[in-house]
């Protein structure tokens, strides 16, 4: 369901004018480290409500909460991940009653990731094929794209966490292009879209989105401190330089497809 908002920003026409549009759709968090307990994200429950109240306010009305999966943070079985889940979801059922809630995962991609998926361990975000997996930052080159190669050989989808991350993509943008005609898909992170990380970060992103190479916006938020949940300013920042449709396709439209295990360019 499409919840409607009343977000605004401002566009000017060809005589230079101020224009007041509305963004009428709400917007979905695929990367988001909101469950409390399980990884380096909230570590009580009181913040994780204060992170779903933010989310809310902000025009999101889907969670798709993402633990890491990394030897170093958190390799917990799916199970009592999913368990945790559920009693989560009861303990904030009342918080914001219209939140709609997924869970996935963020995968730290290493040598035994792809034999781990070829055995039926779930890695996946929600029932789908899709695998939202990241890298170190000083990640080779050559190794993100056998790791990707890998990844689609055991019948998955990658998709790239906060793909602005990454030095060897940043540097070479072309390399992400390859990336995509390989058949990974690309998230962002809200915050980098809107020059939260540098101008170097904010114009690499700028240069993806000119192409439609963006798949996903999420805000791979951990708190509601300096990594909440905000989204807004970077919806608006979209719809203003990029259109309302290509908006709507990487806040809302695409991760619902995801969810619901469809390929987003059939």
């Amino acid at each position: 369901m499409l919840m409607k908002l009343t977000l605004n920003y401002n566009v000017k026409n060809r005589n230079g004018e101020k224009l007041r549009k509305k963004i009428d759709f709400s917007f979905v968090d695929i990367h988001i480290h909101i469950l409390y307990g399980v990884d380096d994200g909230p570590n009580n429950i009181n913040t994780s409500i204060e992170m779903i109240k933010t989310a809310y306010d902000e025009g999101t009305r889907k969670i798709v909460a993402t633990p890491h999966y990394h030897p170093a943070k958190c390799r917990m079985d799916y199970e009592e991940l999913k368990r945790r889940f559920e009693v989560f979801k009861e303990q904030v059922k009342n918080v914001c009653p219209e939140m709609q809630w997924a869970l996935g995962r963020e995968i730290y991609y290493t040598s035994d990731i792809p034999e781990e998926l070829e055995n039926g361990k779930n890695l996946m975000m929600g029932d789908s094929r899709y695998v939202l997996v990241e890298y170190q930052p000083t990640v080779d080159y050559n190794y993100m794209r056998t790791s990707i190669s890998n990844i689609i050989q055991t019948g998955h989808i990658p998709l790239i966490a906060h793909i602005e991350r990454y030095m060897c993509i940043v540097k070479d943008i072309d390399r992400a292009y390859e990336l995509k005609n390989m058949g990974a898909f690309i998230q962002v992170n809200a915050g980098s879209v809107i020059g939260s990380n540098g101008k170097d970060i904010k114009k690499f992103i700028k240069k993806l989105m000119k192409d439609e190479m963006v798949d996903v916006i999420g805000t791979d938020a951990h708190s509601n401190g300096g990594r909440a949940p905000l989204i807004k300013e970077c919806a608006e920042y979209v719809c203003k330089k990029f259109g309302y449709d290509y908006a709507k396709s990487i806040l809302h439209d695409n991760a619902e497809l995801i969810l619901q295990g469809k390929y987003l360019e059939e």
